[in-house]
């Protein structure tokens, strides 16, 4: 598989096996399954497993008819196109991957930190709104505009825009109310130098916070009066991991999502805090994914329940 011009050796089922599929099915050259970009009962979504490229015979979008695996990646680890290359470069390829993870004599998280910023004003083209949050979602209006939520008309997609942790506007995801696909900003910064969220805590002065996955269960622990940050997906990449022990949070309490993916990040996140914060966590009940799934009873006695996380943590 040719990544940014290199030939890299991926194992394309190993990745594919990091995450929840529904009626997976394999054989000797495809991977099939129900698509993850949409609801389906009949699988209608193969990967080729030398070549990584998808077909997704089902769809109505043909931009995500097919693609290559970078495409495919990219939405399963819920990052832009570029984060995915770099990925599969530091991965199957080190020495070819992201420059910044090597050891310079100057501080890149401050020449990250430097890079250009967007103009909130970019913001205004989005000042829709769209039920998709509220009816199917639950979350309220007032919590929508506190977190910039919008609605793009022409591409039918709520937006949430990122911040950096001085409020400054670094992203915007797309996220489609007729499927499950998402996108963001292409002149945007990689959302994995950021901690969604992460502006809110400074800004209030909270000393603990939940850490989730997306934006949206975020959303839905403050608005249930429980401070939470979010990944952006289940990945923590070495700056996300500074910015979270940089924070005046104390106290992190684990409520990624109750899959595959959301149990590996569970490790990787009290593996990277414990020793520095006090690291805790919550069990969701098995017939749920998220907490944007448990009904407004549910969060508040899940969140409660609070548990103690070792070094052993195990999900």
């Amino acid at each position: 598989m040719r990544v940014k011009g290199y030939e890299t050796p991926v194992d394309i089922a190993a990745e594919l096996n990091k995450y929840d599929w529904r009626r997976p099915r394999w054989t000797e050259k495809k991977f099939h399954a129900c698509s993850p970009f949409r609801d389906e009962r009949h699988p209608s979504f193969a990967v080729h497993l030398e070549t990584g490229v998808f077909i997704d015979s089902g769809s109505i979008s043909e931009q995500w008819r097919q693609g290559n695996f970078v495409k495919l990646l990219a939405y399963l680890r819920n990052e832009t196109y570029q984060e995915a290359q770099e990925y599969l470069l530091e991965t199957y390829c080190p020495t070819l991957g992201n420059p910044d993870r090597l050891k310079l004599t100057y501080n890149l998280a401050l020449a990250e930190e430097a890079r250009k910023t967007m103009d909130m004003t970019l913001l205004d083209e989005f000042q829709y709104r769209h039920p998709y949050l509220e009816q199917r979602r639950g979350i309220e209006e007032k919590w929508q505009r506190a977190f910039r939520v919008g609605y793009d008309r022409k591409h039918k997609a709520v937006t949430f825009p990122w911040y950096d942790r001085h409020g400054n506007l670094v992203n915007i995801k797309f996220r489609s109310v007729i499927d499950k696909r998402f996108w963001y900003y292409g002149d945007g910064q990689p959302i994995k130098n950021h901690i969604y969220a992460l502006n809110f805590i400074y800004k209030t002065g909270k000393t603990l916070a939940y850490i989730i996955e997306s934006e949206i269960d975020a959303i839905t622990l403050w608005q249930a009066g429980f401070p939470a940050v979010a990944l952006g997906g289940a990945n923590l990449t070495p700056r996300q991991r500074e910015l979270l022990l940089q924070s005046p949070v104390e106290t992190f309490i684990l409520a990624t999502d109750n899959d595959k993916a959301g149990r590996r990040i569970a490790r990787t996140l009290a593996a990277a805090l414990i020793g520095y914060k006090t690291v805790q966590a919550v069990v969701l009940p098995a017939s749920v994914k998220d907490v944007n799934d448990l009904t407004g009873q549910e969060l508040l006695t899940v969140a409660a329940a609070t548990q103690p996380v070792t070094p052993r943590f195990d999900c």
